[in-house]
């Protein structure tokens, strides 16, 4: 299985949600023996996916363009639309942040996918993975797995992961700059 994280940024600094959503991307890849990229996108966010990059990440995919400076809707999902069609990802992982809110659904409805919101957990049962949100205001937790074919989209709530326990690299994955128009 091949996982992409969409890590946020705006305006050149991390929303630290990101980290979260990568130690749980780090979990999952290593309990699949999947691989791992990290996506960077926006303008002049070279030295983000730089850091990035000191992650243990099979490789960083570096999103530019100048009508991404600032974050749109519109612009985000035209932008990672073509980037999930080049990268191919099985599984793609967003922090549950207001932004993500507000573009992810709409990616993923334009490649014809659902999406499982706000998820607290995940695991791997049986080589399926098994994704957990809570429900009716955090008074019941569902299991909720995908249908259909890849790529799938999962977002993570806040704190539902630790930032902290993200493995650094033993090298810096390399940076790979995807077009974009």
């Amino acid at each position: 299985m091949n996982i992409l994280i969409i890590a946020e940024q705006r305006e050149g600094k991390w929303n630290k949600t990101s980290f979260e959503t990568l130690s749980a991307a780090q979990q999952i890849a290593s309990a699949t023996g999947s691989k791992l990229a990290g996506a960077v996108i926006g303008k002049g966010v070279a030295v983000l996916a730089d850091e990035l990059a000191a992650s243990k990440l099979d490789e960083v995919l570096l999103v530019e363009h100048d009508l991404l400076e600032k974050y749109t809707p519109d612009g985000f999902t035209l932008a990672l639309e073509q980037l999930i069609t080049q990268a191919r990802p099985d599984l793609v992982l967003l922090p549950h942040t207001y932004q993500v809110r507000d573009f992810a659904p709409k990616l993923a409805a334009s490649l014809g996918k659902g999406m499982i919101a706000d998820c607290i957990g995940c695991r791997n049962d049986g080589g399926k993975l098994v994704f957990v949100r809570q429900m009716f205001q955090g008074k019941t937790a569902a299991d909720v797995t995908f249908a259909g074919a890849p790529p799938w989209f999962a977002s993570l709530q806040a704190g539902a992961f630790r930032a902290d326990q993200v493995v650094a690299g033993s090298a810096k994955a390399p940076v790979k700059s995807i077009s974009v128009e």
